[in-house]
């Protein structure tokens, strides 16, 4: 009987095997072993091979510790089914290569895999890159300089596939050196062969690669292909570099070039995503037959975004042969299952203060969609080959709108993609949910919220709804994750709450977990079958479902309706609106609000959005509930504003709003129309949206509600416990005499153990005696609590 590591090597390194469709049964404290899908466990990690105790396929046991059964190579479980996808005559095999830290660079060829069910829609992002070789000029383009700008900037673009051209040897041995490129990228090819020195061509995937391909065009012109397995199926990428007008007869060649490449890529079974530098701006379908533009797919034909300007780029004057701005390096799409999202160029502005720039062109980034849920469900990752294939539900960067009022401080992003900072962020939301799948496989970790619609604004929580087997005992689930997150702190449970959960903060980023029991429904199909579970069960997982919903009502507008979502997020923050537990709209009635605007909006350009989104909702009738699709009418409404989750079991997520606060969303909805009208008037401003409401003129007195730290108590558990019951004060104030009262929904004042937040009380408050009858009664049960009365002269905000 050979040992468990053999066994793991064997599946892992042999072609004939498919390492995702494995499963290992390892030893953990607890009443069974855990299961650990094969490509997510780490050979010399924590876990010592002593400690598997058999190992599955399709299954089926191949290899038990405890009996001796060792029938690897007697089985069919487990095997490739898939043929190559870059066959023979058109393209020649080529290996990938990983890092490893005890052989260095290796084989790595990854076998095909499959996934349970349907397959998932995915976003893959993909980034090309010419970087500028110094074979010529090298004395005017600062290449040791730029060299180190470059890999930086790669690192942060955070791209799943790269695909470089004009690499030379120089550049090639920063990459094979750098920590990030290591730890995370497959090369294309073998990083000691000639074809990255004969061609200048060199493609990275942070993805799982199952084969390697070149095909030569002629002198030192290639297309280098992988195939990378993703959750939606296998996706051919190809990179390429074709000859410039600097070459003897270089449009002639270029044309023989494009004749062979469409000839090649009609070689290829499948999708199909061809990026590079393509030397001419008129690349298109009759060029190139069945193959779309993802820049002009994304943001319309009349966007023609230059990636080589020697106008505004010294790089580029350097070289030009006109003098004139165009569109060279470009990402096409092949296939009914890719769609474009989110664009952006990179590099287009200098990258030192004394105006170096990265290359003489600009690089590209593109979001693209691969596959889609058939089933209108949580799109999970249901089996994924390498725990790098991660649910990319929280990675979705739409495009900006250019109109945009949003500062970066808000919304964290930079030519529609995060800004440093959030970029961080978002390879650590990223991070946080592989481990937590890896640590939990027989758990369905979802990512719901903002960051799985794509509405993110800089900072945004992690918000994860985790569906366990049978019953949950949540101390354990604790202990799991603490071993999956070693570097997490703050860590408590949270019980209270109709599902429990658990909160904690990753670095610098709060993540929240609800952890949701499904009894004897498996949980990899609990949010299609939740109306078999309890009401708080259903309704918690439904956080994924809605989300879904939004994004399938939005459907091609779906870049529009995530600009507008930002904006409307951003201005409800700016306005103290966007607070459930004071008395404002949670985000996903937000969401609704704006994904309902691009429905009813039709084919408005989207630079009018933001208007109708004020003008539809400062004219509804409040009477009626609002729905993601218009419904009948309904004016049978128990509560000031209805706004309805879009998938059962369906309810409002708007009960917390009040009259008063009603009314102030709609003085708020008509203060905006009013600003983005005025704004349009004046040709080149902007609304001025972002401005804090005029508190002071609002509210002739206050209720400040102090909350210190208790002892022996957390004091976030002290202000959760607080903040919890802040409804039920505006309620009693309204009751009071305060109609109009209105809870600011961040502190003015935070830090040595005390929290201050601002309650306006209206125009015509309550006296202090009166407030503080309210509060006594209030109080009750809240040790660290307190609330004073101060007169509007005081205002303890601003303006």
């Amino acid at each position: 009987m050979r040992t468990s590591e053999e066994i793991y090597h064997r599946i892992r390194w042999d072609p004939r095997f498919d390492p995702a469709r494995f499963v290992l049964g390892v030893t953990v404290r607890g009443p069974g072993p855990a299961r650990v899908p094969l490509p997510a466990f780490v050979p010399g990690g924590d876990v010592p091979w002593h400690r598997v105790l058999f190992i599955e396929a399709d299954g089926e046991v191949v290899w038990d510790r405890s009996t001796g059964l060792d029938r690897i190579d007697s089985s069919s479980a487990g095997r490739v089914r898939d043929p190559r996808r870059l066959r023979a005559p058109f393209f020649t095999a080529g290996t990938p290569f990983r890092w490893d830290p005890l052989v260095g660079w290796h084989d790595a060829v990854i076998p095909a895999a499959t996934t349970t069910g349907p397959a998932a829609a995915v976003r893959l992002r993909v980034l090309t890159w010419n970087v500028l070789w110094d074979r010529y000029d090298g004395d005017r383009i600062d290449t040791a300089r730029r060299r180190p700008l470059l890999l930086r900037a790669l690192e942060r673009a955070d791209a799943d596939v790269i695909a470089l051209q004009e690499v030379e040897a120089g550049l090639l041995d920063l990459l094979l050196r750098a920590g990030w490129v290591r730890s995370a990228y497959a090369l294309g090819t073998d990083p000691a062969g000639r074809d990255v020195d004969d061609t200048g061509l060199l493609l990275l995937s942070r993805l799982p690669v199952r084969e390697a391909g070149r095909h030569v065009l002629g002198p030192h012109k290639a297309v280098a292909a992988i195939t990378v397995q993703t959750a939606a199926g296998p996706v051919v990428v190809a990179g390429t570099h074709l000859t410039s007008d600097h070459a003897e007869r270089g449009a002639a060649r270029r044309e023989t070039e494009l004749a062979r490449l469409a000839k090649v890529l009609g070689g290829i079974a499948g999708d199909v995503i061809l990026l590079g530098d393509f030397n001419d701006g008129g690349i298109g379908p009759a060029v190139l037959p069945g193959l779309r533009d993802a820049w002009s797919e994304a943001r319309g034909p009349d966007d023609v975004m230059a990636t080589f300007d020697p106008r505004v780029n010294p790089l580029a004057a350097v070289s030009t042969l006109s003098g004139s701005p165009a569109r060279l390096d470009r990402v096409l799409l092949r296939g009914a299952r890719l769609r474009a999202g989110g664009t952006a160029i990179l590099g287009d502005a200098p990258a030192t203060p004394d105006g170096l720039f990265i290359s003489d062109h600009y690089g590209v980034v593109v979001e693209v969609t691969v596959g889609e849920d058939p089933t209108g469900g949580d799109g999970r990752i249901l089996q994924h080959p390498d725990p790098t294939d991660a649910d990319r539900s929280f990675v979705r960067r739409p495009t900006q709108p250019a109109n945009s009022f949003l500062p970066e401080r808000l919304t964290g992003r930079w030519n529609g993609f995060p800004a440093a900072g959030e970029r961080h962020r978002i390879v650590l939301a990223r991070r946080v949910v592989r481990r937590l799948r890896a640590a939990l496989p027989e758990v369905a970790v979802h990512v719901v919220g903002s960051r799985r619609i794509g509405s993110a604004l800089a900072g945004a929580d992690l918000d994860l709804v985790l569906a366990v087997p049978g019953q949950v005992d949540l101390s354990s689930v604790e202990t799991r994750v603490r071993v999956a997150l070693p570097t997490a702190t703050g860590v408590r449970q949270v019980v209270g709450a109709r599902v429990p959960g658990l909160r904690l903060l990753v670095e610098d980023l709060d993540v929240d977990l609800v952890v949701v029991p499904t009894a004897d429904v498996p949980a990899g199909v609990a949010v299609a079958r939740r109306a078999e579970l309890e009401e708080a069960a259903a309704i918690a997982l439904s956080a994924v479902s809605d989300a879904d919903a939004v994004l399938a009502a939005v459907d091609s507008r779906r870049s529009a309706f995530l600009g507008l979502v930002r904006q409307v997020k951003a201005w409800a923050w700016a306005r103290g609106l966007d607070s459930a537990p004071f008395g404002g709209l949670p985000g996903l009635a937000w969401t609704v609000l704006a994904a309902r605007t691009v429905c009813d909006a039709g084919d408005l350009p989207r630079a009018d959005l933001l208007r109708h989104f004020f003008a539809e909702w400062a004219t509804w009738d409040w009477r009626r509930p609002v729905t993601l699709r218009p419904g009948p009418p309904d004016t049978d409404t128990p509560s000031s504003i209805r706004i309805l989750t879009p998938t059962a079991p369906v309810r409002s997520c708007t009960a917390q709003v009040g009259t008063g606060g009603r009314d102030l969303l709609i003085r708020e909805f008509h203060s905006g129309w009013e600003r983005v009208e005025a704004a349009g008037s004046r040709p080149g401003s902007r609304p001025d949206l972002l401005a804090p409401p005029p508190l002071r003129q609002r509210h002739a007195a206050w209720a400040v509600l102090t909350v210190r730290a208790v002892r022996g108590e957390a004091s976030t558990v002290t202000l959760g416990r607080v903040r919890g019951r802040i409804r039920a004060l505006l309620t009693d104030l309204e009751r009071a005499g305060a109609p109009d009262a209105h809870a600011w929904p961040r502190p003015y004042e935070n830090g040595s153990g005390v929290t201050r937040y601002a309650i306006g009380l209206g125009q015509a408050p309550p006296d202090p005696h009166r407030i503080a009858e309210v509060a006594d009664a209030w109080l009750a049960g809240l040790p660290g609590a307190s609330v004073e009365w101060v007169p509007g002269d005081r205002s303890p905000v601003a303006p």
